[in-house]
Parts: structure tokens; sequence; C-alpha cells
């Protein structure tokens, strides 16, 4: 989740449900990486900006005193209450905002990160208004696991669900065709001047460092079709009354490529680049 500099809070209507259930998890390396790399130990604020439904709030709220979790959907922020509380995490404060809204009331914060959501924001701005909040040795983490599914080459289920996705939403870009939301590849991802990396280099946070590591996902059909409708392009609310057509059409398509219905061949990566205030 995030923000352009024109947000539409309507663009992930209906996916809270689906988002905390089917997207895939963060590996350990999440909280293991952030621990080591910030010497996290249980002191301090962080402020997760674009929370979503909070898998990275949640997973790194035992190494700071207070979480400050921020997106402006309520629905993605009350599936994180959800989940914070079947697990018994009770130091994260749920808040409406987004980038736009970064000013010195939120309060200083050691550790800063964005989950899946710097993409969506004015990344330059963003930066500048993080640093300010930052306390002297914190600092900020962006973080993701690369494009929503891999990209190419793609096993023959994979590109059955694409030739189902065109067929009923057109032959716009897939994310995953999509170069800005491609995890950063040499070979696929943005020009360099518009990769993360890039912008935190030009920020004034200092030290980049980055950390990259496969991870595997198995998916079922079910599992897959529930991630593809916590995608804005995707949801439920964009496909309207064609949902059950499009459910069984997906169906048809992956298990003439895949008969097991299990799929497998493209594991994520997950992504970490970090800088600090020094």
């Amino acid at each position: 989740m995030g923000e352009t500099e024109k947000y539409d809070l309507t663009i992930y209507a209906g996916t809270a449900w689906y988002y905390a259930r089917y997207r895939p998890e963060y590996p350990p390396s999440l909280v293991k990486v952030l621990r080591e790399q910030f010497r996290l130990d249980g002191t301090g604020r962080l402020l997760d900006l674009g929370c979503g439904p909070g898998p990275v709030a949640i997973a790194l709220a035992h190494l700071f005193e207070v979480v400050v979790a921020m997106d402006p959907d309520g629905a993605m922020r009350a599936e994180g209450e959800r989940i914070a509380r079947e697990r018994g995490v009770s130091n994260i404060e749920w808040r409406y905002g987004g980038s736009k809204d970064l000013t010195s009331a939120l309060g200083q914060f050691r550790l800063v990160t964005m989950g899946n959501s710097f993409h969506w924001m004015d990344r330059t701005r963003t930066l500048d208004a993080l640093y300010d909040l930052v306390t002297d040795g914190g600092g900020i983490a962006v973080v993701g696991e690369g494009a929503p599914i891999p990209p190419p080459p793609m096993t023959p289920w994979r590109a059955a669900i694409n030739t189902v996705l065109k067929r009923y939403l057109g032959q716009r870009p897939l994310p995953w065709e999509n170069p800005i939301f491609l995890r950063q590849r040499v070979d696929a991802g943005p020009p360099p001047e518009e990769r993360h990396e890039a912008y935190i280099a030009r920020s004034r946070f200092k030290g980049l460092a980055s950390f990259v590591e496969s991870f595997d996902v198995e998916w079922t059909i079910d599992s897959m079709i529930g991630n593809l409708y916590s995608m804005s392009f995707c949801s439920r609310r964009v496909l309207g009354d064609r949902v059950d057509a499009f459910e069984r059409d997906i169906r048809a398509a992956v298990l003439a490529a895949e008969p097991s219905g299990i799929l497998k061949g493209e594991p994520p990566e997950f992504f970490a680049y970090m800088a600090w205030k020094r």
C-alpha cells in the first residue's frame, strides 16, 4: 500500500481481506537483517509507512517499544489490527495517513520501513520528509518481495493465467510486466536512475546497503486466485459481475497447464535497501 501524488483510495477497495491472507509472507530474513543492520534491541520507535495489513509492522514489533503503522486505507489497517490482536502484539498504533502526512507531530523514529509501498510515493519528497523524523544513527529500510509474481521466463501455468487476465482486463501491461513494479533487475527493472536505491542514494541518508534473497512459495489454484484478488488491477470490484466466470476460466486454464494444481517454479525474492542518518 501507499500513495502517489494523487493517490486514489478506491484502487484497493475490497482487497484487504485477500491481501492479509494471500500475499506471500516475508521470510525470516526480514527480521534478521533489519535487527542486525540497525542494532535493534527493543527500544525506540518504528514507523511503518504504507503499512497495509501490517506484515512488516507486526513482524518487527518485538524489536521496538512502540510501532506506528500508517496507511490511508482503513480496511487494511483493520486487517492489521485483527492480525496483531490474534498474535498478541499490543505495541502498534494504527494511524490513518500516508507519505503526504509526514510532519513533526509524528515524533521521532529509530527506523522507518516501507514494504511494497515505496513505488506509490513521491520518493524524493518522502525521503526528504523522513530524514527529519529519524533519530541520529537511525535509518530507513525499503523492503519488498520483488514483483507480485516474478517476471519471465514464464512457467506454463503463469502463461495460462496471463492469457485469462488479458482476456478480462485488456492488453495493458500486467504488474509483473511493468518495470516500475519489478525488483531491481538489470535485465528487466527500471532504468538505473529510477530504481529505489538510486532515490535513496540521492537523498540525505547515507551508507546505502542492500540485501536480496530468494525464498520458496508454493501456490495452489485457490491461493493464486486469492492473491490476484489482493491486487488493485484484479480485485473483485474491478471484475464486478464477471467474478464467477473469471474464477472458472482461471481454474480451467491452470489445470490444463498443470494438472496437479500445485504451482511451482517462480520463487520470489525478498529485498531490502537500507540507509542511515549520520
